[in-house]
Formats: C-alpha cells, sequence, structure tokens
C-alpha cells in the first residue's frame, strides 16, 4: 500500500512525513473535489472514443530518467532528502534558448521552440503553421461546393427575379452562347456527340479531391460523369466556364449581361442534359442479366429517337392547333362585336372554353392513311376531358368557311377522324382546371387520393350548349 501511494505521487523535491495507517485512513476518506469534478463530467458525457492525436518531433531530446537515488527511496519507501537533484527534462532545459523575435515571426518559419513542444501554445502554433503550408501549396482544398440554406435561397430567388423580369430574347441569346461555349470546349457539333465523350479519369479525380492533385485542364476539359454537377471537380469546371463566358462577354461587349449565378444556372442546367444524353449510350443489363452490345445499343437509342421524334411533332401540331382555334375565335368574335350580332355571347364563350384549356388541353393526333390513298389524322381520345366534339368542330369548320381569316394559300388542311376505337391518349390529365371541365363519369371513378393531386380549381364555369342554325 506504500509502494503504491509512493508511486501515485510523483516527488516534488521536498521531504514529505512516512506515512502512517492513521494518515492513510484519514486520506482514504477524504475526497479530492478535482478528481469528483472530473468523475461527474464523465458520468455526464461519457468518454470520447473518437480521440485525436497530434505529434511533434523532438529529434536530439532524450528521454528524462531519473537518478538511482530516487528509485531507491520510492522502493523503500524512505522519504526523499531535499537536497536529492531531481533533473529536468532536456526539453525543459532548452527554454532559454533563443526564442523568435515574435509570435508571427515563429509562424510563418512554420517551427516551433523545443521549450513549447510539449505545451498547449506550442501545439495550436504548430498545428497553424502546418495548415498554412499545406494549404498554400493545395490552394483547391480551400474552396467548398456547400452553400448554407440561407445564402442559397437568397441566391435563387435572385436568379428567379432576374428570369421574371428578363425579355425572351435575352434568355435566348444567353442559352444560345451557353451551347457554343460546349460545342467549342468539348469539341461537339449536337447533343448526340456528347455519347462518345470520354469522362475524366478517376485517378484524377480523386487525386484533385483528396490529395494534392492538379485541377482539370482549361484547355483538355472532361467532366467526371459519374457524380452531379455539385462534385469538387465538375464545380471547379463549371467555374472555369463561367470564367471563359463572363470573359467573352466583356471582350465583346455582348448586347446581354447576366450575373455570375445566372450564368452558372444555366451551366449547370447544360452539363444534367449532356449527362442525361451520356448515360443513355452507355450499355445496359439485359433480360438476361448481360451487357448490351454496340449494336444493340444503337438500335435502342435509334428507338428511343423515334419516339421523342413522334412525341416532338406531336406536340408542335397539338399547339399549332390551340393557336389557329384562338385565332379564328379571335377574328370571329370582333366580327360579331362590330356587326353587333345575337349570338356574339356563344362565340365569346367558345374562346373562354379553348382559352381555359389552353395547349395543354387540346387532344393529339396520330398519322395514318386511310385506303392506301388518302393521309388523315386520327383524334386520339381523353376520357378526362368532357365532351366538346361538337364545339370543336363548329370552330375547325369556320376556318374553312371564311376566307378572310387564313387564306387559301397553302397546304390545305388535313382530315381529322374522330372514332371510339381511336387509340387513347397517354398524356396525363391537365390538372387546376374548373370542375366542368372534366367527364363526370371519369372524376367519380377516381380514388380521394388522384382526387386531391387533381387541385380542381373552385372557379366556376358556366356551361352552354351550342348548336348551329
Amino acid at each position: 500500500m506504500e509502494q503504491r501511494h509512493a508511486r501515485t505521487n510523483p516527488p516534488t523535491g521536498m521531504a514529505r512525513p512516512n506515512p502512517s495507517p492513521s494518515n492513510m485512513q484519514t486520506q482514504d476518506t477524504r475526497t479530492t473535489p478535482s478528481l469528483d469534478t472530473i468523475r461527474r463530467i464523465r458520468n455526464s458525457r461519457g468518454t470520447s472514443h473518437r480521440t485525436r492525436l497530434i505529434g511533434i518531433s523532438t529529434e536530439g531530446d532524450e528521454a528524462w530518467q531519473a537518478p538511482s537515488s530516487y528509485h531507491h527511496h520510492v522502493a523503500s519507501g524512505e522519504q526523499i532528502p531535499a537536497t536529492t537533484p531531481i533533473p529536468e527534462p532536456r526539453h525543459c532545459q532548452s527554454s532559454n534558448r533563443a526564442q523568435p523575435e515574435s509570435s508571427e515571426e515563429m509562424q510563418d518559419s512554420g517551427t516551433v521552440p523545443a521549450g513549447n513542444a510539449l505545451t498547449a501554445e506550442g501545439i495550436a502554433k504548430a498545428v497553424k503553421a502546418t495548415l498554412r503550408n499545406l494549404l498554400s501549396q493545395t490552394p483547391h482544398l480551400l474552396r467548398t461546393n456547400k452553400c448554407s440554406p440561407r445564402r442559397r435561397k437568397a441566391e435563387d430567388l435572385d436568379v428567379a427575379h432576374e428570369r421574371a423580369t428578363e425579355p425572351s430574347h435575352h434568355r435566348d441569346f444567353v442559352l444560345k452562347e451557353v451551347r457554343e461555349l460546349f460545342k467549342r470546349k468539348f469539341n461537339i457539333s449536337q447533343d448526340a456527340d456528347f455519347l462518345a465523350i470520354n469522362p475524366a479519369l478517376a485517378s484524377d479525380v480523386d487525386a484533385f479531391e483528396k490529395e494534392d492533385g492538379d485541377r482539370p485542364d482549361p484547355d483538355n476539359l472532361a467532366f467526371d460523369l459519374r457524380h452531379s454537377y455539385n462534385s469538387p471537380w465538375n464545380t471547379d469546371i463549371i467555374e472555369l466556364l463561367l470564367k471563359e463566358f463572363q470573359g467573352s462577354a466583356k471582350e465583346e461587349q455582348w448586347p446581354v449581361q447576366k450575373s455570375d449565378n445566372y450564368v452558372r444556372e444555366i451551366l449547370k442546367n447544360r452539363y444534367k442534359k449532356l449527362r442525361t444524353a451520356w448515360f443513355k449510350g452507355q450499355p445496359k443489363l439485359t433480360q438476361n442479366g448481360a451487357l448490351e452490345t454496340p449494336e444493340e445499343v444503337e438500335a435502342r437509342l435509334v428507338s428511343e429517337l423515334n419516339k421523342q421524334g413522334k412525341e416532338s411533332r406531336q406536340g408542335t401540331r397539338r399547339r399549332n392547333k390551340y393557336d389557329r382555334r384562338v385565332m379564328t375565335l379571335d377574328h370571329i368574335t370582333k366580327l360579331k362585336s362590330e356587326m353587333r350580332a345575337d349570338d356574339v355571347q356563344v362565340w365569346e364563350w367558345l374562346s373562354r372554353l379553348i382559352k381555359t384549356l389552353s395547349h395543354h388541353g387540346m387532344s393529339s393526333e396520330e398519322s395514318v392513311v386511310e385506303n392506301d390513298i388518302e393521309h388523315v389524322l386520327r383524334v386520339k381520345q381523353m376520357s378526362w376531358r368532357r365532351c366538346i366534339d361538337k364545339e370543336l368542330e363548329i370552330i375547325d369548320t369556320e376556318r374553312l368557311l371564311d376566307s378572310d381569316i387564313f387564306a387559301r394559300q397553302g397546304a390545305k388542311p388535313v382530315k381529322r377522324i374522330r372514332a371510339y376505337d381511336n387509340p387513347e391518349s397517354r398524356r396525363d390529365p391537365v390538372p387546376g382546371l374548373p370542375m366542368a371541365m372534366y367527364d363526370s363519369a371519369w372524376i367519380s371513378s377516381l380514388p380521394q387520393r388522384e382526387l386531391d393531386a387533381l387541385d380542381v380549381s373552385p372557379d366556376t364555369f358556366p356551361w352552354m350548349k351550342v348548336a348551329t342554325i
């Protein structure tokens, strides 16, 4: 017990009385405030197992060894004479060495005096000097692609406000210049050429992001197509493209000048679109679990391209049909108003009907050849929309009857066939319309979840039965 007590109480160079049983009993019953505080903190917070260490080299310093007399006194439990010198460690003896003139000079030099090697101040200075040297050699570690939610929201609001207040031809100009920039930097002429682009090497990306590798080469840019635009490598490329874009805008004095956040958002969207096209060109797993061959990849891409072309043509016809109907109704309504005709309210109601449905509510057509001679369009059925075939036929017929609306020159309107056996439209129903625009039987068959998602407008649309005389 006496030996353990002597080991747990390191010598201080002062004489101590020999411990007696009475003294030992008194020491066992007493409590130490410092130890009690440590116990309370440990019990309340627990012990952290995620310890981080830092070591500082002390070359030339020898480990401190106590003299043999000290071990003799401790082993025998005798009192340590006050005259017995206990040497200090060598790093403590060297505290009288010449110090730098100021702490700034010591930090700039990246060295820490040996006298402060084991002190908290010395460790802090060593860490600062090490980090300063590391970051000066690898400046890309200072960059971060993360942004606080508040700052991101403010930037999004600024971009949204800039888009809402700009003319449409300004955005078209910026989009065109961004496309030209990508064509020039990646040597492509259209989006389909991006399928053959080689992504950045994984070793270069990992060296840049995790070590001190080189940045992307401005003269030979290559995206890391495995990740989105917010990865460190792709973020650096986006910033390089942004710098070149804004530099060209100032040097060539473009008529449209946009903020960095606005252009950066367009560059990100452009990368997302090209990355999606690149992923489509990669081999996929077949039903047999094997990767597609190059021939199978080409056949799949051609099929998807034909499908997109067909949908694009249908969308174009749908918008053109809407524009023709609106133009017809506006012209007829104006003529009827000038003539003070008694059916002007009916034509105004038809105009409100078409404009409420918008071009999204117009049906699509499928081009077919009837009787191997005539080219016709079979109108697809829209089960969700109220039946307005009679109203639409009146509008389309009026366009043919009134030569003042459309000239006779040009291609003749293609015949449209409406029949119950026509194919069903695959487009989703248009949400947010008044209840009068939806088919009552279709609405009653919807579950409550789909009815809520439809978000029917609370506005009322008075219905009118229309007939020709």
